[in-house]
């Protein structure tokens, strides 16, 4: 990524809902945060996609969205391939107003992971797919699940802002699944008292996106009687 005992929820990519963005320089409302790091980041509810037999992991505090910042992830908007299940965490907009989230004195717009399930004829065809929305070539290839990943940085910036992430591509079964984990900031200095994020917090959000990554499960489809 280039910026760089459990009560289970299933959640319906009907409640999907985007939100406002503020630019910087604009107030705006802030809804009640996670007060710690271990509750920001928990993964105790469970989204399911049984027509594509998808599932993962995530944080219940966070809102079902596919947008997390002025700068959309990749996935978002983008036609064909455009997510149908989303969920992430906003900070809020600038000047801040209050005590807000654990980075509320950071530069952090926001962060999430976005899915879709499109489809697909082979592997090279979902490597094409991934490789116009990420506008680059160049990926990495990861195990997740059991499951072989190409991996494909992303990113857009503009208006001070911007947002980065990681696009993560597999072939199954004629369906080509997508998921996107991003995170939007605005430029350290935009606003007064705001600083940007330390490497060390940097870190740590890629290390539990990636943790929303090892939850994905992709089951076989069941067989037609």
């Amino acid at each position: 990524m280039r910026v760089r005992g459990l009560c289970v929820a299933v959640v319906s990519a009907s409640l999907l809902l985007v939100p406002g963005h503020a630019q910087p320089g604009q107030a705006a409302s802030v809804p009640a945060k996670p007060r710690t790091l271990t509750q920001l980041w928990t993964l105790d509810a469970t989204y399911r996609d049984p027509l594509h037999g998808v599932s993962f992991r995530y944080p219940s505090v966070w809102k079902a969205g596919t947008q997390f910042g002025y700068h959309p992830p990749a996935l978002t908007g983008s036609g064909e391939s455009e997510p149908i299940a989303g969920f992430g965490y906003e900070e809020g907009g600038f000047p801040r107003e209050g005590s807000g989230g654990p980075y509320w004195q950071t530069n952090l717009e926001g962060f999430g992971v976005v899915y879709s399930a499109v489809p697909g004829a082979s592997t090279a065809a979902c490597e094409s797919k991934a490789a116009a929305l990420a506008e680059v070539q160049a990926h990495t290839r990861t195990v997740l699940g059991g499951r072989s990943f190409s991996v494909y940085e992303t990113g857009e910036a503009g208006m001070s802002q911007s947002t980065s992430g990681e696009l993560y591509v597999a072939y199954a079964q004629g369906t080509c699944t997508l998921f996107e984990t991003a995170v939007s900031v605005v430029s350290p200095g935009v606003a007064d008292g705001i600083k940007g994020l330390t490497t060390a917090q940097t870190r740590n959000i890629e290390a539990h996106l990636l943790e929303i990554m090892k939850s994905v499960r992709i089951e076989p489809k069941p067989k037609s009687p």
